[in-house]
């Protein structure tokens, strides 16, 4: 795709690099005197010239990482518009409550990536206690997605923390449709009142964390599940344990 935008970053970029190539010259021959000074100048400035002729992969290397840092920088200015991510207390998640780092964790009870790396990372993190991966329920896939994280929401609104999370456990393990046969099995299971429940997965305050959800996804550009948000970064997919756990500690 060709975008204008794309040859005007470029040149300020260039612009910045070139900038950044003359101040270090000029703290090279800073200590010179005027007339060593003129002649190392232009020694160095012919010297500089004729590297980077030579190696121009040098300048690309130079504009993706400031690319890179000025990403990331964004990201960071975008995630502290939702500092609800990282201080709300937790509530439906791996790891101590108090660790160090909280990841959020975006997921669907239909996703199967998400489905298979629980237990894996479950069982990760038991050698990290220093993160907490604190879980937002996302239902982007199927209708079921939805009755699945209303069921469990309505259970968070009426039920004890333990409960909430024994029923999340639960639907994970369902085989079959995300439906209300189901769900009000795993409410008997655990001595809750199913008409309560029913009522409760249509409320509005069920609804508003479900949009709030959507409406946090939609703006870090979050498309898919599972995604990971840390204070710096968003990164999606994965089902390596290890291999996530490795990423965060060193963002």
């Amino acid at each position: 795709m060709c975008d204008a935008r794309i040859g005007i970053r470029y040149a300020q970029s260039l612009r910045w690099w070139c900038k950044a190539i003359v101040v270090a010259s000029s703290l090279v021959v800073c200590s010179l005197t005027p007339v060593q000074a003129d002649t190392s100048d232009a020694e160095f400035d012919a010297r500089v010239r004729a590297y980077l002729l030579a190696n121009p992969e040098i300048i690309l290397q130079a504009l993706e990482i400031l690319s890179q840092r000025e990403a990331r920088a964004a990201m960071v200015a975008k995630l502290a518009l939702y500092p609800e991510l990282f201080i709300e207390p937790p509530v439906l998640g791996l790891g101590p409550k108090d660790a160090a780092l909280t990841v959020v964790e975006f997921f669907d009870y239909r996703c199967a990536p998400c489905k298979f790396l629980h237990p894996k990372l479950k069982i990760a993190l038991n050698a990290h206690p220093d993160i907490r991966v604190e879980m937002r329920h996302l239902p982007i896939l199927s209708p079921g997605s939805e009755r699945g994280a209303r069921f469990a929401l309505a259970v968070r609104n009426t039920a004890s923390a333990q409960v909430y999370g024994a029923v999340h456990e639960d639907i994970w393990a369902i085989k079959g449709p995300l439906r209300a046969a189901a769900f009000e099995r795993i409410a008997a299971a655990h001595g809750l009142e199913w008409g309560s429940i029913k009522a409760e997965m249509d409320s509005e305050a069920v609804s508003a964390r479900i949009a709030r959800n959507r409406d946090i996804a939609i703006d870090l550009e979050i498309l898919g599940t599972p995604a990971f948000v840390t204070p710096s970064s968003v990164s999606f997919g994965g089902t390596d344990a290890d291999a996530l756990i490795e990423g965060w500690l060193n963002r």
